[in-house]
């Protein structure tokens, strides 16, 4: 007798999809208090999930370990072509900043839900995943006096809101992935090991490998939402002058794509003393690389300008409009982005990941108008996670089997306000703690990771911001898609 039984992946499904509509509606609420997030689309959030974010932010060699747990790379898709177990993650964070400038300071808390995903394997030559998560919010309140010799003190407040969330649809694969073994079972190869042609049946093994091992990968990604923009302008107590307030709404929905590749090669030996000796632990080295494509995204804005008065109670007493336009379609450009990675394995034990990216903001515009405050900007980080040993089961083996993860990131920023760069950079440390029953097709892990790092400057009379940033994600690998027999 043969019984069908997918409860567990329908369950499964089911929860995802709740998450996932659960994220899209608590990403209406404010992810950052940051100034900063007034300029073009907001604050850019991180592409990735708690597991890179703890490693410094690095992504783009990262490809996946032989045993799990599996993770989903959504910033390169050509990562996810080495999924094997069907996956689900999702994350929120905390962030605590303290916003300094020359006089004074302030402290600002934001929590949120972050991100939600699902992955799974395509037979055995890829992977997809699918999701949700943040692009950009704005969350910032800003206040600022100038003297007038004829009218007194103005006061201007600038408050913004909202941001451009991203669901996203991604797949790697494998094209060339039997190469290598094609190659050790050809006549050309047996030719070269009977004539002793070493030199050449090296070269050609270590092309063949670069190549079965190649991935590509492909990601479409749907930007939505709304940013809000307020802006008042408030006279002293005056019978001449009246307030004036500027509300400027941005909404967002179209298609963008990024692709990226990865590829590596195993050192299985090395020679000493003219001999090769095999290692205990395979060291893979990686590269990898991506782009995020510079598209124009279609958008409509609307504008309302209306001057009004306070009463004595503090209320608004609206009393005419200067400017009422709706739903103007226009089109936000967005940059070109592209990195390089490289990364080394040992074994299932240690990896290590180098990112270099830069973004070409330069380029950017909003509504087909150049901005001067962006500038071209570059990234580099690093990271590092080290399990001493995945197969270490058993209470007494638990801490062997934690993930210990650090990094290091730097970013000159993409912002030129006042001749200063807003830079970023930030150290990050993190956890990866296993749950469950453990088995290698069911295993679960709670990530956390933390970052501290510094924005932006309190030199030309600008801000800098001093924050600490929570992430916790959690990861479940499961088989689905399973037939059950019995008889």
């Amino acid at each position: 007798m043969q019984i069908h039984s997918y409860t567990s992946f329908l369950k499964s499904t089911l929860l995802a999809f709740i998450f996932l509509c659960l994220g899209s509606v608590s990403f209406a609420q404010i992810l950052t208090s940051s100034p900063y997030s007034r300029y073009g689309i907001g604050e850019l959030n991180l592409q990735t999930f708690a597991t890179p974010a703890a490693m410094g932010g690095s992504f783009i060699a990262y490809h996946q370990d032989t045993i799990a747990p599996f993770t989903i790379n959504t910033a390169n898709p050509a990562g996810l072509a080495g999924i094997r177990l069907s996956i689900f993650e999702l994350g929120g964070q905390s962030q605590f900043t303290k916003i300094s400038s020359e006089t004074t300071s302030i402290k600002k808390k934001n929590t949120n839900f972050s991100y939600g995903s699902v992955g799974f394997p395509l037979k055995r030559f890829g992977g997809a995943a699918f999701g949700i998560m943040p692009y950009s919010t704005v969350g910032y309140k800003i206040t600022s006096t100038q003297e007038n010799a004829s009218i007194g003190t103005m006061t201007y407040v600038f408050q913004g809101d909202g941001g451009i969330n991203k669901a996203f649809l991604g797949a790697g694969v494998k094209p060339f992935k039997n190469q290598i073994w094609k190659f050790y079972n050809s006549a050309e190869a047996d030719t070269m090991i009977k004539y002793n042609q070493t030199a050449k049946y090296k070269r050609k093994k270590f092309g063949k490998q670069l190549l079965s091992e190649l991935s590509i990968g492909l990601t479409g990604n749907y930007l939505f939402g709304t940013i809000n923009q307020v802006t008042d302008v408030i006279y002293p107590g005056s019978i001449v002058y009246y307030n004036s307030r500027r509300q400027r709404s941005v909404q967002v929905n179209d298609f963008t794509f990024n692709g990226g590749l990865q590829t590596h090669f195993t050192i299985d030996s090395v020679k000493s003393k003219g001999q090769h000796r095999l290692l205990k632990e395979k060291i893979k080295i990686g590269i990898g690389a991506y782009v995020n494509t510079p598209m124009g995204i279609q958008a409509k804005q609307s504008n309302i300008i209306y001057n009004y008065s306070l009463d004595g109670f503090g209320v608004e007493r609206p009393k005419d409009t200067v400017l009422n336009s709706q739903d103007n379609p226009g089109t936000i450009t967005l940059p070109l982005e592209m990195g390089l990675g490289f990364s080394v394995k040992k074994g299932e034990k240690l990896t290590v990941l180098m990112d270099a990216a830069t973004t070409n903001w330069s380029g950017f515009k909003y509504f087909d108008t150049p901005s001067v405050d962006f500038k071209n900007s570059y990234r580099v980080s690093a990271g590092l996670n080290f399990v001493p040993n995945k197969l270490a089961y058993g209470t007494a083996n638990y801490i062997r089997r934690i993930h210990y993860r650090l990094g290091v990131s730097y970013s000159d920023g993409y912002l030129d306000l006042k001749n200063t760069a807003i830079s970023n950079y930030f150290v990050s440390a993190g956890l990866g703690l296993p749950v469950g029953i453990g088995r290698f097709d069911d295993v679960a892990m709670v990530n956390i990771s933390a970052q501290y790092g510094k924005m932006g400057t309190m030199t030309n009379n600008l801000l800098q911001e001093d924050y600490v940033r929570l992430v916790l994600g959690f990861t479940f690998n499961k088989r689905w898609f399973i037939k059950y027999k019995y008889d």
